[in-house]
């Protein structure tokens, strides 16, 4: 996938998984998937794996995922301000998950090239 596929408009994200009652973060958390997979070039993320974990702990292990994302995001960016993945956490923990993917959206959007809100 070319690096211009993972950069996205953070806005329209926004907007559209309000409109859709939060069913297009989940289009967005498979984007990001990829994303992160490419930002660390192997595949450590699986869209698959995400989707069934978090049905079957009803929503817990989305947390955890977006903690880990966090961190790996930071690590990749060679930012290791750990407080971003603990605010991710909060975030999620509150149902402001949309909040977190914004934050790690606008990290990726960075690492390949593109500063697009």
């Amino acid at each position: 996938m070319p690096a211009s596929e993972h950069v996205r408009n953070i806005g329209k994200d926004i907007i559209f998984t309000i409109l859709t009652c939060g069913l297009f973060n989940i289009y967005v958390q498979s984007r990001q998937i990829n994303a992160v997979n490419a930002m660390m070039k192997e595949e450590k993320y699986n869209f698959l794996h995400w989707s069934l974990f978090t049905l079957l702990t009803c929503g817990i292990y989305h947390i955890y995922h977006e903690y880990r994302k966090s961190t790996d995001i930071a690590l990749t960016m060679k930012d290791h301000d750990r407080n971003e993945a603990l605010v991710c956490i909060i975030l999620t923990i509150f149902g402001m998950s949309i909040i977190a993917d914004a934050i790690q959206q606008t990290h990726i959007n960075r690492h390949f090239g593109s500063t697009k809100l």
